[in-house]
């Protein structure tokens, strides 16, 4: 039996966060992060929710060479699809050998995650792997 993977957030590019949060509150969409920066990565994001509606992580590009940039001037908006895993050397492998996944970005500590892994599958999405940090118990 395959294990279903429980969606954490969207991606979504943009040139602005700021701007973009404008038109999402709209929507009914609410902070629930801080603007974190990731200069690995070379981006900055902000992740927003609203009631019944899925997680976003608003993406903007700070370095030449981040791949929001190409995504925003071909026109693409919605970026990746995130989910949670609890081992992401199990998921990648899976999705690597049996779903004829390409790895674009290998497994990365992050600033927000424990780790993550970018994806691209064989119709062309991008699906993110995010390892949730260990809640301590203090």
């Amino acid at each position: 039996m395959q294990q279903t993977l429980k969606l954490h957030h969207i991606g979504v590019a943009t040139r602005n966060i700021d701007k973009e949060f404008d038109v999402f509150s709209m929507l009914g969409y609410e902070k629930c992060s801080d603007i974190f920066e990731d200069s690995t990565q070379q981006m900055k994001g902000l992740f927003i929710k609203a009631n019944n509606q899925p997680c976003l992580e608003l993406i903007e590009g700070t370095g030449e060479t981040n791949p929001v940039k190409s995504h925003i001037l071909k026109g693409n908006k919605f970026y990746h699809f995130a989910y949670e895993t609890k081992n992401i050397e199990n998921d990648l492998m899976n999705f690597v050998k049996n779903k004829n996944a390409k790895i674009i970005v290998p497994i990365t500590k992050a600033t927000y995650f424990e780790k993550i892994c970018f994806l691209l599958l064989p119709n062309m999405m991008i699906v993110e792997l995010v390892q949730l940090r260990m809640k301590s118990n203090d």
